[in-house]
């Protein structure tokens, strides 16, 4: 049976960061991730709501031109 220094669970920043740091102190790592596609953790993939909506919304938001701003900031006055 293979026997390891260290065993990280989650292959989030903290999870890589650590299994690097211990690897090169000459360390046995074993990184444990549960799902294929959660390769850099959780804010990457499925948290950070708040970016993740703000990049949404301006990728679908109609760009406003300039001149577009000064018509209107005319017809208001």
């Amino acid at each position: 049976m293979k026997q390891y220094d260290a065993i990280i669970i989650g292959f989030g920043k903290a999870g890589k960061t650590l299994a690097a740091e211990l690897s090169n102190r000459g360390w046995q790592v074993a990184v444990v991730e549960q799902s294929d596609e959660m390769y850099g953790g959780a804010c990457p993939n499925v948290a950070c709501i708040p970016t993740k909506t703000l990049i949404h919304e301006s990728e679908i938001s109609t760009p406003v031109s300039n001149t577009n701003l000064r018509r209107r900031r005319k017809k208001e006055v």
